[in-house]
């Protein structure tokens, strides 16, 4: 029995409900966002809408869960069930007509990831994670992938950071460390989309410094339910999340690429 079959349906109902919310209208407010190391980004109006129309769905089932959410619910994470949202991920794509962008959840209890949802309307895939049944894509179980040589690896990354300086500055030369040593190297401009393509096998590795809960956590359950493997050592210490498909190619990304990193040199 799956413990969070009911939540699930609720929340896949409400992450539709606000798709249809924010795909319906061309015409956005658009407000810049301020970031510690001055980056660009951008929020729309159709963000905080689609964040208050998933949250109240979810609020009148579950009226005593907690809410975690990029638009103006920066709460602590405490041990009551809490409810993590980004609105719209991606939002630069959303803007732009780029269809790469998409709306994720994940419910933590006590704590801990349970259950995740990340949709990507355009493409019209809907991936969802729960600790009982694993994760799926459209309703179709998804399966721990092949795992290659670092050199026939896809790899994604994740945006430069916006909030530390020494991140920004160890992605680039992480991606001087891939230059000769994998297949090809993506960057989607959107975790969900991250995420989603790295847990259906479509990329190799994925890699990014994490920050905001809602920008990784539903993803990395939803990878970790389909048999992903994570460099635990790496996320605790670093918070530098390195995500394969075996623990050999994640032992050849670190021998390979890490000695070009500066701050993260004593582990490869």
């Amino acid at each position: 029995m799956d413990r969070y079959s009911e939540e699930l349906v609720v929340a896949v109902m409400a992450i539709r409900e606000a798709a249809d919310i924010y795909l319906a209208s061309e015409k956005k407010e658009i407000e810049e966002k301020d970031n510690t190391v001055g980056s660009y980004d951008i929020v729309t109006d159709f963000d905080v809408k689609a964040q208050n129309s998933i949250m109240a769905a979810i609020h009148s089932r579950y009226s005593e869960d907690s809410f975690i959410c990029e638009e103006g619910q920066e709460n602590d994470l405490g041990h009551s069930r809490t409810w993590v949202i980004d609105p719209i991920d991606g939002t630069l794509h959303y803007e732009r007509g780029v269809p790469l962008f998409g709306t994720q959840l994940v419910l933590m209890v006590d704590r801990e990831p349970v259950m995740s949802v990340i949709y990507l309307p355009v493409l019209k895939e809907m991936y969802t994670a729960t600790i009982d049944s694993g994760a799926f894509l459209n309703g179709v179980p998804l399966r721990k992938c092949q795992s290659r040589d670092l050199k026939k690896c896809v790899v994604s990354t994740g945006d430069f950071s916006k909030k530390k300086a020494e991140w920004r500055d160890a992605h680039y030369e992480m991606i001087d460390g891939m230059r000769e040593n994998v297949a090809r190297i993506r960057m989607f401009g959107a975790s969900c989309c991250d995420f989603a393509f790295f847990s259906a096998g479509r990329t190799d590795i994925h890699i990014r410094f994490v920050n905001k809960l809602w920008d990784f956590m539903p993803g990395l359950f939803l990878a970790r339910m389909s048999g992903a493997y994570v460099d635990e050592e790496l996320l605790e210490k670093t918070r530098f999340l390195l995500l394969t498909q075996s623990p050999e190619e994640a032992s050849e990304f670190r021998e390979k690429v890490l000695p070009y990193v500066g701050i993260l040199k004593e582990f490869s």
